[in-house]
């Protein structure tokens, strides 16, 4: 198989939809950010691999990957997909395959993709999979096993096909790509998929490989506990897997799968289950963790978290719960999901004896009182205490 000569992933954007957890790409789990499991598997199809990325993730991205991995801001006056890769046109040329960086599928599916262009010469392939059901996003219209059209986001009964379109693109050469996406204009966030019909037009050898197996998204906070099961369902045996140095206390139950990071301590009369605890945490005595993402360096005191998911550096004080189901059954939120817990944001603080509803988020560097019953999204740098929102304050 001959490797496609450049790779480009796109990992862009600031997360906004990701609030209030940080960057997608570098979001972790059994220890490593979700970017590097896509480069090492990238790597064996493609000569080059360059990310694109937002401007305040460049130096932490460059130094988690190696040297021969061409990191590039993104131009902040250029937004969106088109934006990413309008950012690039001075660092690539030739063909390229562009791949959504908060994407994870079974890459395995490459090995036919690649055929099928050298096969039939193609100029230009994406991948489609099936759907049942409603899902926004971009649409296939097919004619004679060859694409007209990507239609963005159509109403439910409008959709010209069952295929949605995945951004696994290949085109043969990049600079067509880049004047078919300067040259369309448009006033909705569909610059790329614009230019990208502008290319069907005048393309005459394009295709699509069908993709039937796992597809998840890290576009939305909770999507982290769908993203989580997937990866605690690939540990080996009894699918509990400890990192180095992990205490554990008396009269502890784990429940696989879960996984535990490296010199994390877990108290007395602790129940974990089907839970992701990250490096260097303390999940003290008498706590309970049930299907929970906890990133590094968290420390819970007595508490209940279910289905929620804290981020590095947050402290939980004693007797707080992270409520995840609502008593009337219906799903929480626009998460869709019936249980629910907390999303935490970096370097917050819960105090003693707080409840938090399903699906309460609070903003990162946050602080909430104690004995608070939080019922509705706290924003970042927010200080809660008697019921009332302030301005963070140095404690």
């Amino acid at each position: 198989m001959k490797k496609i000569k450049n790779i480009l992933i796109l990992a862009g954007g600031d997360s906004t939809r990701f609030w209030p957890l940080k960057s997608k790409p570098i979001f972790s789990f059994l220890g490593k950010p979700i970017l590097l499991y896509l480069i090492e598997k990238l790597s064996y199809y493609g000569e080059n691999i360059a990310v694109v990325c937002h401007s305040s993730f460049k130096e932490k991205l460059t130094s988690l990957f190696k040297d021969n991995i061409k990191i590039i801001s993104q131009d902040f006056k250029l937004t969106g997909m088109a934006g990413a890769i309008l950012s690039t046109k001075n660092y690539i040329s030739g063909e390229v395959l562009i791949v959504n960086g908060s994407d994870f599928l079974n890459l395995k599916i490459l090995d036919n993709f690649i055929d099928k262009i050298r096969k039939e010469k193609l100029e230009l392939q994406t991948v489609a999979k099936k759907v049942n059901d409603y899902f926004p996003g971009g649409y296939l219209k097919i004619k004679d096993g060859k694409i007209i059209e990507i239609v963005e986001k159509p109403l439910p009964d409008k959709v010209p096909s069952q295929l949605i379109k995945l951004v696994i693109d290949y085109f043969s050469d990049f600079t067509s790509l880049i004047e078919a996406i300067e040259k369309v204009k448009t006033t909705k966030d569909d610059q790329y998929e614009q230019g990208l019909n502008f290319l069907l037009k005048t393309s005459k050898r394009n295709g699509y490989l069908s993709y039937n197996d796992f597809w998840y998204t890290l576009k939305y906070p909770w999507q982290v506990l769908s993203l989580m099961s997937f990866f605690l369902n690939k540990l080996p045996k009894d699918k509990i897997k400890l990192g180095k140095n992990v205490k554990i206390g008396k009269s502890v139950k784990i429940v696989g799968p879960t996984y535990i990071g490296d010199n994390s301590i877990i108290g007395d009369y602790v129940l974990i289950r089907e839970s992701h605890v990250g490096a260097n945490c303390l999940i003290g005595s008498f706590s309970e963790v049930a299907r929970s993402y906890i990133a590094n360096n968290v420390s819970l005191h007595r508490n209940y978290v279910g289905d929620s998911v804290i981020d590095s550096n947050v402290l939980v004080g004693a007797g707080a719960v992270f409520a995840n189901f609502r008593f009337d059954g219906e799903p929480i939120k626009k998460s869709g999901l019936k249980k629910l817990g907390a999303i935490i944001g970096e370097g917050s603080r819960i105090g003693v004896n707080t409840t938090i509803l399903p699906g309460v988020k609070i903003g990162r560097n946050t602080f909430i009182g104690p004995g608070e019953t939080i019922m509705k999204d706290v924003e970042d740098n927010k200080f809660v205490f008697k019921g009332k929102i302030k301005s963070n304050i140095s404690l």
